[in-house]
């Protein structure tokens, strides 16, 4: 399906809409935890899943090699880059682990992040600080409620290994200024890893603007395609900066019994073993997007979320949790009386599908602002303003 003009059509969502056979009969507005597949990335997905019924998993990949080769080709085309600079993975924590615990630390070394960074990566942070003598640096808020920049910068010294940051953490709205960030780190000869994973297919993201040396994100959230994959982008200085802290034969030729050669692009970091059938199905996600064109979906996806936001945060009852600048396509809020999980429960009664954010998600930021759990809402461009009224007025009768 190809939409060439500015903006979707009504006729153009409700194909969009038809192609989704999740969107039928639910309410959904969990995108950023998990997306509604369209029928494309299901028939590959299916098909798939029947040839290796067939003739096994092995001969199956064989038979789909040039298509599994594509994948790496698309993620460049949405993301920059080139091919040979991306990683697929089990899982965005998978990728972003395999980037991270390959950065060397030691005694006296330190890390540079946010105060909203996501509770994988910091538990990642302490581990490897307490195993190597390192510290974490945490960056703060401003009074706006951003990311400070002068502050970061000024945690950065000549014993900074690595600045990593979410660019749109999991429990808010919020966007940090990761284009900035890349200034500073250029600046710094600081290596830059960035979680993109709640960024990427729902607003522009890309490698060359962003100056990230490392980036990871997921198949199941925003780009709409089967959970179990993940990327990572690594640029080839970065990759021959740092050196895989586990190799696998995926990654490495053993060409003597005493000696091994690394390949040359990103895949170092993958292993052998991996779920064609999804790699495949990601694959169709992102030439779904491709063909529909980012900037309509991008767009149509924040108008959407703004609008959510505006209409959720004047009803009564309903205190918003996104910070005053949020403008990303993830809504929080509170309703007086009630626990983020039983608004949740109530919702899913109805058919209405959200999911709950709590405090060990993004701690520093959470914890700083009274929030235990809020309920967190995500739209995406298949969701319509009617579902929208719907949702406030559901939300409103609790």
């Amino acid at each position: 399906m190809t939409a060439p003009d500015k903006e979707f059509t009504s006729n153009q969502i409700k194909a969009l809409r038809a192609e989704t056979p999740g969107a039928t009969n639910r309410l959904h507005f969990d995108n950023c935890g998990a997306s509604l597949m369209p029928l494309p990335v299901l028939k590959v997905l299916r098909d798939h899943i029947d040839l290796e019924a067939k003739v096994g998993g092995y001969v199956a990949h064989e038979q789909q090699f040039a298509a599994h080769e594509r994948v790496y080709g698309s993620l460049a085309a949405l993301l920059g880059g080139e091919a040979s600079n991306y990683a697929l993975t089990s899982s965005a924590v998978d990728a972003w682990n395999k980037a991270f615990y390959s950065v060397a630390l030691k005694p006296g070394d330190n890390i540079v992040t946010a105060f909203n960074e996501y509770c994988s990566n910091y538990v990642a942070f302490l581990q490897q600080a307490r195993r190597h003598g390192a510290e974490v640096r945490v960056a703060k808020a401003g009074d706006d409620g951003a990311l400070d920049l002068t502050h970061l910068e000024s945690l950065i010294d000549q014993n900074t290994r690595l600045i990593a940051i979410a660019h749109v953490p999991s429990s808010s709205g919020q966007v940090n200024p990761v284009v900035e960030v890349g200034s500073i780190a250029k600046k710094h000869n600081v290596l830059y890893l960035l979680d993109a994973c709640q960024a990427v297919g729902q607003m522009r993201v890309n490698v060359d603007e962003i100056g990230c040396d490392m980036l990871t994100g997921t198949s199941r959230k925003f780009m709409r395609g089967p959970r179990g994959v993940g990327f990572l982008y690594i640029s080839d200085a970065a990759r021959k900066a740092i050196e895989p802290a586990m190799l696998s034969n995926q990654a490495a030729a053993w060409v003597r019994a005493d000696r091994y050669e690394l390949r040359n692009d990103a895949r170092i970091f993958e292993g052998w073993e991996r779920n064609v059938a999804d790699q495949l199905a990601f694959g169709a996600a992102l030439d779904y997007l491709l063909a529909l064109g980012p900037k309509k979906v991008f767009a149509r996806t924040q108008s959407l979320a703004a609008t959510l936001r505006a209409a959720l945060y004047e009803t009564a009852g309903v205190s918003g949790t996104c910070p005053e600048n949020a403008k990303a396509a993830i809504v929080t809020f509170n309703k007086a009386g009630m626990t983020a999980p039983d608004v949740k429960a109530a919702l899913e009664q109805q058919g209405i599908g959200v999911q709950v954010a709590s405090v060990m998600h993004t701690r520093l930021d959470l914890e700083a602002r009274g929030i235990e759990s809020t309920v967190r809402v995500s739209p995406h461009y298949y969701n319509t303003e009617d579902e929208i009224e719907r949702f406030v007025a559901a939300v409103r009768a609790l």
